[in-house]
């Protein structure tokens, strides 16, 4: 990396890109630009972890606060959940300094494909459970009706106020300190492995769950980040285009991403997660073993 006029145009532009997605989804960006930084600008695996867990934290602020705005966000899930993320994001930086660089791109391989997988499996489901009101039919289980979690927000494509409950909070406290454990190795924020959660086991709307995890995820990076500098990785000539990029495209996924049916949401992420996963084994495979894939126009 030169810090040449090309490469922070580019930084600039992928981030913008990786923001946008991010807000859109609730997973970040650094899911989109640790690929970036690793595969076109072929940084190492930790330099790109570190200048993304920043990026995460510039995305969270401008995602974050615009879905609290829109009623949008579940505050009070963000704060039970981020307790249980918050630890296993200080566990994962720590692994992420001594892990060989080849471990962790398979790792990130794997979640991406796990992340698909959940996606591709309830893609139809959210719409479908809007329209015949069934977020609602749930039985809370103790700690979440103590903790009064339920809530409702507004949805814009299906012109309705969904009102839902929440259950199997065990599950989604254990899936969160899975996440932060992520967030903290890989640099994706742990929203990759939330929204799944929230949606899937939680009995949370797909669009709150992207909403809360856009909240969340700025916390579980600040940890991850500290340990970052100290250790000597974040490199700030890379985080200034990264985090203005980052702030600048999530601030337009956050007027977008109520707009679109939960159907596209997943669609969407489900196309970008699987080409990353496998332009991130790829890399791994050639590391470790010297078997060559084709790259996909994932950089030589």
């Amino acid at each position: 990396m030169t810090g040449g006029v090309y490469e922070i145009a580019l930084l600039f532009g992928g981030a913008t890109i990786a923001g946008f997605f991010g807000s859109l989804l609730g997973i970040g960006g650094g899911l989109f630009i640790v690929p970036m930084l690793v595969l076109i600008l072929h940084l190492p695996m930790k330099y790109a972890v570190a200048a993304s867990i920043v990026s995460v934290i510039a995305t969270s602020n401008a995602g974050g606060s615009r879905y609290v705005e829109q009623g949008i966000t579940n505050l009070k899930v963000a704060m039970f959940l981020e307790i249980f993320t918050t630890v296993g994001a200080i566990v994962g930086a720590i692994l992420a300094l001594y892990l060989q660089e080849w471990i962790m791109l398979l790792v990130f391989a794997a979640l991406l494909l796990n992340m698909a997988y959940g996606a591709y499996s309830t893609r139809k489901l959210d719409d479908q459970r809007i329209a015949a009101g069934a977020f609602m039919d749930c039985e809370q289980d103790k700690l979440s009706r103590r903790l009064q979690l339920e809530g409702s927000y507004y949805d814009q494509s299906a012109h309705r106020k969904v009102e839902y409950v929440v259950t199997g909070t065990s599950i989604g406290a254990g899936v969160s300190l899975l996440a932060g454990i992520a967030s903290g190795m890989l640099g994706v924020g742990g929203g990759v492995l939330k929204v799944s959660a929230m949606n899937r086991y939680m009995n949370i709307p797909m669009k709150v769950a992207v909403a809360t995890s856009k909240l969340m995820i700025g916390v579980t990076a600040a940890v991850s980040a500290a340990l970052f500098y100290f250790a000597g990785t974040i490199h700030f000539g890379l985080v200034g285009p990264i985090a203005l990029g980052t702030t600048c495209g999530a601030t337009v996924g956050t007027h977008v991403m109520n707009r679109l049916s939960s159907v596209a949401l997943k669609r969407i992420l489900i196309v970008l997660v699987v080409y990353m996963a496998y332009a991130m084994a790829a890399k791994a495979l050639q590391m470790r073993f010297g078997i060559v894939l084709p790259n996909l126009g994932a950089g030589e």
